[in-house]
């Protein structure tokens, strides 16, 4: 009983019973800014008013006024069908003024979001009044209260809006009953709609909660099918994934064997290309000796010949000096021959 009375009261304050989420189209882009400053500028007679910008220095003529979001919640609570039925309404209203407002009303700016509130409290007090009457019929028992919140959030943003003033508006009307008295019939009577559409939801929770079941266990039955499909996929691609497996491994083998033969190959080929070269290194070095041998014993035969020459000058030069030494002894012994020779005669004379 008491989830049936939950169920009833969610839908009577417009909420959807077999739905989790509400549409992207109620969703209301209020626009504000938490930066918004208006700035002052005073210089003597001069006075201007404008938002205050992203590149901003401050000057000693200007003063500075945020414009802060301003929140204003109001609840109200009244009563309906002699007691039978509680009705809370939770309005959570945020405002903030905009650059129009506050030049059409300079002189309250530091206290404009107070003079919001004093002006358009009686109007918004008109609002709820004027569409909570609608109530006294019963008729919404059938209907819900969505489209009241919604007609009561929208005249509340139009009013605002109108005067220059972003707003985002949250409205929640509640509908508490309640235990059911002696009912009377009666086409117009309230506790009649609320027991029918107790009914009501009652047969459509059955019927749901029935569809619910019967959905889970085709789902359980469709979950079984598909594990089994899942099963027999994994046992292919696992069979599958052995067979790559094995052709990939005999690749690799066949692979890692030709590379080994072309290896050894290229090891046979650079040993047979480092015999040969270190061969005719070798042969380049022996040529280069018999060559360094031969340029040796070249330069050797020149020194030689060099000396021997020098040695048969000194020879020839020390012959003529012997010649010559002999000669002239043999000049001098004749030479004193002949003196000789020439003094025994004149002895002799005398």
């Amino acid at each position: 009983m008491n989830k049936l009375h939950n169920e009833l009261e969610r839908w009577l304050a417009g909420d959807d019973i077999f739905a989790g989420q509400p549409t992207a189209s109620d969703v209301w882009i209020a626009g504000f800014d938490a930066n918004r400053q208006v700035v002052i500028a005073r210089l003597g007679p001069y006075k201007k008013l404008f938002l205050r910008p992203k590149r901003f220095s401050k000057r000693f003529y200007h003063q500075l006024y945020p414009l802060k979001i301003e929140h204003w919640p109001h609840h109200r609570q009244f009563k309906l069908f002699d007691d039978f039925c509680t009705v809370d309404m939770h309005l959570d209203l945020r405002f903030q003024a905009t650059l129009p407002y506050v030049l059409a009303n300079s002189e309250l700016l530091p206290t404009v979001n107070q003079h919001i509130k004093a002006t358009y409290a009686d109007l918004l007090d008109d609002i709820f009044n004027r569409e909570l009457r609608n109530l006294d019929d019963g008729v919404w028992v059938q209907t819900g209260l969505a489209d009241m919140e919604k007609r009561i959030a929208n005249a509340v943003r139009e009013l605002l809006a109108i005067q220059q003033i972003q707003s985002q508006v949250v409205l929640n009307i509640d509908a508490r009953f309640e235990t059911f008295p002696a009912v009377a019939p009666g086409p117009n009577n309230v506790y009649l709609h609320v027991m029918k559409k107790s009914y009501e939801i009652t047969e459509q929770h059955s019927r749901e909660s029935a569809r619910q079941s019967q959905l889970l266990e085709q789902q359980a039955l469709e979950e079984k099918r598909r594990h089994f499909e899942y099963l027999q996929q994994q046992a292919e691609l696992e069979s599958q994934e052995q067979a790559l497996l094995a052709e990939k491994t005999r690749r690799l083998l066949a692979e890692k064997t030709a590379q080994l033969a072309g290896q050894l190959l290229i090891e046979k080929r650079l040993h047979a290309e480092q015999i040969r070269h270190e061969a005719e290194l070798k042969e380049m070095r022996i040529d280069s000796e018999l060559r360094m041998q031969e340029r040796q014993q070249e330069k050797q035969r020149l020194v030689d010949s060099r000396q021997l020459t020098i040695q048969l000058a000194h020879l020839a030069d020390m012959e003529d000096r012997k010649v010559v030494a002999e000669i002239q002894r043999r000049e001098n012994a004749l030479q004193r021959q002949q003196q000789k020779e020439a003094f025994v005669p004149d002895n002799i004379q005398s």
